[in-house]
């Protein structure tokens, strides 16, 4: 068994003077961010000089040493903001899969999230989130104590915590902890299908049995989220009021991402279950809900986002490897224009409103997201199309014991 890294999610309540100090913290994680990415940009444009980590690291000596309200919050979290920033630097840099350049961080835009090491935090009690344990982090006032909502115990002692609170106003202690997968491997089915994504149907499988619907969550709640903004736009801007009404719209928005990604881990545990392989398509839905001339797609974007195919993915695969399954990524091209039965493509193609595929060769007559997913099943086409896909929530870590980046997102479930 591989050990991975993962995330563990809590609530956490927090009252007013621990917001107060968590905000100093978030304020100084800021400044370094904000401080060492214009000196990187500085070097980087005007001098082509590299600045790097360790100098970075020295700096911030050096502006603790002359600021002293930086020197009174903790530098734990202020090393973690370095490492975050050079990560995001390496991986703007990175010509094979360029990201992003980094931006500056600015306190109204909800930059409100720091990271503690383990010289840095303490789990009391049992240290695996038993009812009444509580989380102490290092502050400005030496140790803060804040009670955690332990929804279900950690599997082991956490590496690190990152304290942060979103836009609507929730507190959350995101914890890494280190375990072995499978981490609870299901009997085998002996069942392989292919698994087509689409908006009418959310999921179409092999068989109408383990077919999925698309409950469409945003689309439910549009005219509440309608109401919030209108009501947000007649608030002037910037002030108390204004504020109030985008933290209720706020949670109006995190509301329907929770019932999402519920819905998607109920989802993908119910393939698993019934499953021991399954072929998916390797989309690029960034691509599919881009706004262009001629796209067939332009008019679909609210409901691809809605759907959140990506995020499927993400947790599909990650519930197989904690299940012992397989997950195969297979092409996407063509898959709904190909008879599943003898291979003949159709002719003429299928648009995006035929919604029955109809074989001349061989007389086949399915529904177009079922003859997908024959076409996407693993041992119809092999798995060298497309190979087993592996987690990209589980980050194996080195034999030396060295700790590798936990992606954005990774959350156990």
């Amino acid at each position: 068994m591989a050990k991975v890294e993962v995330r563990y999610n809590y609530r956490l309540r927090v009252h007013a003077r621990q917001a107060q100090l968590l905000q100093g913290v978030f304020d100084s994680c800021r400044f370094v961010w904000n401080q060492a990415l214009g000196r990187w940009g500085d070097l980087w444009r005007h001098e082509g000089l590299s600045y790097s980590y360790r100098t970075a690291a020295a700096e911030l000596t050096d502006w603790r040493s002359r600021f002293e309200w930086l020197a009174d919050q903790p530098q734990c979290p202020q090393q973690q903001t370095l490492r975050h920033l050079y990560r995001s630097i390496s991986a703007f840099l990175d010509k094979a899969n360029p990201a992003g350049r980094p931006n500056y961080k600015k306190r109204r835009d909800g930059y409100a999230t720091a990271e503690w090491t383990k010289n840095g935090f303490k789990v009391g009690g049992t240290g695996l989130g038993i009812a009444g344990d509580r989380l102490a982090i290092a502050t400005s006032a030496g140790r803060m104590s804040l009670p955690v909502v332990w929804s279900r115990p950690l599997p082991t002692e956490p590496t690190s915590v990152t304290i942060y609170s979103d836009r609507a106003g929730r507190w959350f202690a995101s914890f890494v902890v280190r375990l072995e997968v499978p981490e609870a491997p299901l009997d085998p089915t002996g069942r392989t299908t292919g698994l087509d994504v689409g908006l009418s149907t959310f999921a179409t499988t092999e068989e109408d049995t383990t077919d999925i619907e698309n409950p469409r969550f945003a689309r439910m709640a549009a005219k509440a989220l309608a109401r919030s903004q209108r009501n947000t736009a007649r608030k002037k801007k910037g002030s108390k009021n204004w504020a109030r009404a985008k933290q209720r719209q706020a949670r109006l928005a995190a509301k329907v991402a929770n019932q999402r990604a519920d819905f998607h881990h109920k989802a993908a545990r119910h393939l698993i279950a019934a499953y021991d392989r399954i072929g998916i398509e390797d989309l690029k839905v960034k691509n599919m809900s881009r706004r262009g001339k001629g796209s067939s797609k332009t008019g679909l974007n609210r409901s691809i986002a809605d759907a959140s195919w990506a995020q499927f993915r993400h947790i599909l695969t990650w519930q197989a490897t904690k299940a012992g399954k397989d997950i195969v990524a297979l092409p996407a091209r063509d898959t709904t224009q190909t008879c599943s039965t003898c291979g003949e493509k159709a002719n003429p193609r299928l648009e995006l409103s035929d919604r029955v595929f109809s074989g001349r060769c061989c007389g086949l007559v399915l529904g177009r997201d079922r003859n997908a997913a024959r076409n996407l099943n693993p041992d119809r086409c092999g798995a060298s199309a497309g190979g087993t896909e592996s987690a990209g929530v589980a980050v194996p870590v080195g034999d030396d014991g060295t700790k590798p980046k936990v992606p954005a997102g990774t959350l156990a479930a």
